[in-house]
Order: C-alpha cells, then structure tokens, then sequence
C-alpha cells in the first residue's frame, strides 16, 4: 500500500510540476501575447441525462433501482451521442457500476413534446455470478415534456446482460439538463503552440478538478455482504470535478476506487452540492459538501447501493492555480451496514473555460491558454488474467474484454496526462471488473506528414471484481503505442503493454484499439 501511495504522490507532483511550469511561465519569457478579437470558439450542444429504473432479477432477488448519469452531445438537430453510466442504489446489488456509450434521437413532436429512442452499451457489472461477462445493453423508447431550463420524460426500457441472468423491462424517468460546451477544432492554429493570447467580451466558466486519497474509518464490528466482521479502513484513490453555477455554490462529481484495507473490487461515485465560503483575504475557504450516490463491491455491505456523503472542508490556496482541501466527513448507506468517518486530501487545479457568450460580463482583457485534449474510447483485451484461486467456474487465464474511455490532457507537445475508467464485459465471470487510473505520457513529434505518432504512458490505480487476482487492488500498467490520424480531430489508437497488481498474481499482457477525438479549450488564466 505504502509503495502505491508513495508513487502515486510522485506522480501526481511531477504532473503538477510540468503543469506549473507551462502556467506559470513569465508572458516575457513566452511566445509573443497575440490580441485576437472575435476566438473561434466551437459551440456544442448537448445534455446530461440522469434516469432511473426499477429492474426486475432473477433467483426471488428483490427488485434493483438503477440510476443512469450520461452526457449526451447534439451531433444534428435528430441525433445524439455520448458516454456515462449506471449505479444500483435500490435492491440488494450495492457495488453494480456500468460504463459505456449511447446514443440515439430525439425528433419533435410538438412545441413542447419531444419523442426518444436510444441505445446504451456498457460494460461492468457488480456480483458475476448475475451479470456474465458484463455486457450490458439497454435499448429504451420514450416522450419527454420539454422546458426551457430541463427536459422530464417517460421511457420504456429493456436492460439485459447477454451473458448473464439479468433480462428485464420496465418503465422508467429521465430528467434532460442541457449543457452547452465551447471547444476550439482539432485543426484550430491556436493549438499549434503554447503561447499566450489577449481576449475581450469572453466570459468564461469555473472548474475546478482534483486528485484524491481517501480513509473510511469504519465502525466497529461493521459487518460485510457475508455476515463476516469487515470492520478495518478502507484507503482510495480518486478524482472530482467541480462545476460553479454561482460565484461560490457549485455541484460535483466525484468517484474513487480501493487500493488497500479490503478484498478489492469497493468504488463509490457521488454527485452533489458544495459552496466555497471566503474566511480570509487571501482565499482561505470553508467548503461543505453534500453528496448522494452508489457504491459497493469488495464485500462491503451498503446494501442496494446508495450511499449519502456529508463532509465540511477546508481550502488552502497554493502557489497559481492550484489549491489543496482537506476534508472530513461521514459516509453511510441507508439500507446496508457501511457507515464510516471519511478523510479526504486533495490537490485542486483550476480550469476555467471561455465561453463565447453574448452578454459577456467584462470589457477588459484576460489571459487565455490554448489546450489540447485527446477523448478515447478503448477495447483493451486482457491476454491471460490471471483469476483468484477460489473462482469457481472460471477458467484460469481465460482472455477478457474491457471498455475503457480515457481523457489525456496535453501538458507539452511531447507531454500529457492520462485518466481512464474501463468495466468488463466479456470474459468467463468477469462482469464487475473495473478499474480507474492515472498517469503520465510521453508522445513523439507527428511523422509521414501528420498521420503517426508513437507514444508511451504509465497508468496506476486501483481495480477489482471479476475473480481477478488483484488482492488489494493496487494495479500499474504501463505500455507503448501509435496513433494514425484519419482526419486532424479523428485518430485510431493502438497500443500493447501489461496490467500487473502489485500484490497479488495478475500481470498479463493487455492489447488496446480504439477511436480518438481530439479538440481543444480555451482556459482563462
């Protein structure tokens, strides 16, 4: 545990390091500052969804609420398409988590009625035993009543692991926010060079996201899935993103995996509200926050999965943009046996995006920086993992399919920064196999007229479920690649490397192949 946490640090402090010194460079020491007056910026519109279905399942289990959260992106007027996932918060499966892609239409109807036909397809799962390899698929149909601010609907859906025990339909609620994005294109010259650049009549949007280790202190004599003591700290890693809809209140996501103090396979993700309250000059703050989400796995107990977070921080500035809050808490599951005091430490980077608004709020000019983002959705294919000794029914080093979406943001044009979360969803008794990373990339210079480039990464983090032999769940994966771009925004990505748990038997080679897309944002600095 020690040594994950230990490297974990470094990492993280080497990625803050190159990140300080692309942000905090003197203008006088960087490319000449260029005023443009009118950015172009990209608009992308589109919407989270939050849904909610009441599944029925198998062998006289009670029945499982399932809460989706996706995002969803307008690609016409008719289509849409995006990524997200599922939790269970209702029933007795606490610890079900899918993630996937899904897409769909929505024609008009009426002014106000709007029709909805989407596909959602996803890998994960929660006990293997249910869910197969961890294929989910969820076709749905429904009618939706529109207002200018949200959008509620019906739908009729049909959830089902193809490899598993779970086939249900049902009718359910979803709950449209739209969400507007401001991005700049793949091909975009600002992109080309770090240089610093004068904008006015921008406004813009505050972000902030942070890396987090977490303790539960759980109670004693707390008891897990199997009615056995389980009553030790439970230690994660995880990641948050902040989003401010006032000048101090702000809602959140936040999700975190275990790495030590339990059988492997515990995650959790919360959503919720937080307001930063200014106690000094210099921006000393008090931060409470409320959360409600999911959570489970690693034979925990939180019953169907809900779990409620209140916790009251405090945030300290440091030295640019970032800042580090320290928080406790209390973390309890209202229908199973977790209850915990949580202690969080994290380090905040602040990213705040322009938006090309017309009623922008300030005629003065403000610093931006061009980024570039890479967005990928990966098949990483698991050669031989390697299963624990008491799975029963599983085939010993049978091969595994995940899907993983990862977010590489370009530090340098030769260094980025990677963040992946990938579930399971064929392989024999793999459903419920997850993982969450971060880490380190290095890329080389474009070759044979733009369309190549090799790159290496180094992921660690925390994974489990599956009957994979992860122990704790400490995972490192390092692995060396080539994108081929097909246009500049679209590229195929390849890559081989080897999925190791640092205290237990996994270590296999894994292949990945997918599509990425590449854009970019303009940050006020």
């Amino acid at each position: 545990m020690r040594k994950l946490l230990y490297f974990t640090l470094i990492v993280l402090c080497l990625s803050m390091m190159i990140t300080l010194t692309h942000a905090s460079t003197p203008v006088s020491h960087a490319q000449p500052i260029q005023k443009i007056p009118t950015p172009n910026l990209q608009k992308l519109s589109g919407f989270f969804r939050v849904s909610y279905d009441n599944l029925s399942m198998p062998n006289h289990n009670p029945s499982m609420g399932l809460l989706g959260v996706n995002y969803y992106a307008d690609i016409t007027p008719l289509i849409y398409g995006g990524l997200g996932g599922y939790g269970a918060v209702n029933g007795n499966q606490g610890g079900l988590f899918v993630l996937g892609l899904g897409g769909g239409l929505h024609p008009n109807l009426t002014p106000h009625w709007i029709g909805d036909i989407n596909l959602f397809v996803g890998g994960g799962g929660g006990r293997s035993a249910l869910v197969g390899g961890g294929l989910m698929l969820r076709p749905s149909i429904g009618i939706e009543y529109m207002w200018q601010l949200a959008r509620l609907g019906l739908h009729y859906s049909y959830i089902t692991f193809p490899s598993g025990m779970v086939h249900s339909y049902q009718i359910g609620l979803d709950l449209d926010i739209p969400c507007d994005i401001y991005y700049l294109s793949a091909n975009d010259p600002m992109l080309s060079s770090l240089q610093t650049i004068l904008f006015s009549h921008l406004d813009f949007e505050r972000n902030e996201f942070g890396l987090l280790l977490q303790r539960y202190h759980q109670k004693n004599g707390t008891l897990n899935v199997n009615q056995a003591i389980q009553d030790g700290t439970i230690d994660l890693i995880g990641a948050e993103l902040d989003h401010y809809i006032t000048t101090h209140g702000f809602w959140y996501l936040k999700m975190a995996g275990a790495y030590s103090g339990i059988p492997n396979g515990y995650m959790d993700v919360f959503g919720g509200l937080g307001y930063q309250w200014l106690i000094t000059a210099n921006g000393i703050a008090l931060v409470p926050q409320l959360g409600i989400g999911a959570g489970g796995g690693g034979s925990v107990d939180t019953g169907g999965g809900m779990l409620i977070q209140p916790q009251l921080g405090i945030e300290i500035p440091l030295m640019n943009h970032f800042a580090a809050r320290i928080s406790e808490g209390y973390i309890w599951a209202p229908s199973g046996q977790l209850s915990a005091y949580a202690t969080t430490g994290e380090i905040l980077y602040h990213l705040d995006f322009a938006t090309n608004h017309a009623s922008a709020t300030s005629d003065l000019l403000n610093h931006y920086h061009a980024w570039n983002w890479r967005l990928s959705a990966l098949n990483q294919t698991y050669i031989h993992p390697q299963r624990n000794a008491d799975s029963a029914g599983s085939v010993l080093d049978s091969k595994a399919n995940v899907l993983a979406i990862q977010l590489d943001q370009i530090m340098t044009p030769y260094v980025f920064f990677s963040y992946q979360a990938a579930g399971a969803y064929s392989g024999d008794h793999v459903g419920g196999y997850a993982t969450g990373m971060i880490g380190p990339g290095i890329q080389s210079k474009t070759l044979f007229n733009d369309h190549l480039r090799f790159f290496g990464e180094c992921l660690v983090g925390a994974g489990g479920g599956g009957n994979l032999a992860l122990s704790g769940g400490e995972v490192i994966e390092p692995l060396l690649g080539l994108y081929y771009a097909l246009t500049p925004a679209i590229q195929l990505q390849t890559s081989l490397g080897q999925i190791k748990a640092l205290k237990n038997d996994l270590n296999t080679p894994i292949f990945n192949l997918g599509l990425t897309l590449n854009f970019g944002t303009l940050n006020h600095i």
